[in-house]
């Protein structure tokens, strides 16, 4: 009678330790959201004025030439509305890393710095508006 006693007390503490450590692995490491998930926590962190000037330049001296001025595409595929095909992360990645190593035209790595890919995934994240884009203000004579 006292060795079921001590069965059931060990399983009872078995299972309290068992059930303690599970729910500690399930607050260190939540459940993953998908990519999708990742991809919104940085396409909402809001792109100030200056930012989005300053992505503007960038894009224009270091992507343009392949992307077009529009990104339209041209040695480089479209970029028009890539941030909804695209999370932030994987367009930041392809700005530092490159793309397209065994194709005959491929995107080379160091484009960017992190800073300025982590700039650029934001700006096209958020559907960039292009100076080209605005209405013009003043009329030819």
């Amino acid at each position: 009678m006292h060795f079921i006693k001590n069965i059931r007390w060990t399983l009872f503490f078995l299972i309290v330790a068992v059930s303690i450590g599970a729910y500690s692995i399930l607050v260190a490491y939540p459940p993953s959201k998908g990519k999708q998930g990742r991809a919104k926590a940085v396409a909402s962190e809001p792109i100030s004025a200056a930012e989005e000037l300053n992505a503007v330049a960038l894009y224009s001296m270091t992507c343009a030439a392949c992307h077009g001025q529009r990104l339209e595409g041209g040695v480089g595929p479209s970029l028009v509305g890539i941030g909804s095909r695209i999370p932030p992360t994987k367009i930041e990645r392809i700005a530092q890393r490159g793309k397209g190593k065994n194709k005959p035209v491929s995107m080379p790595p160091g484009l960017a710095t992190p800073e300025e890919a982590r700039l650029l995934a934001r700006w096209l994240a958020a559907g960039p508006k292009l100076a080209m884009d605005a209405p013009e203000t003043g009329q030819a004579k």
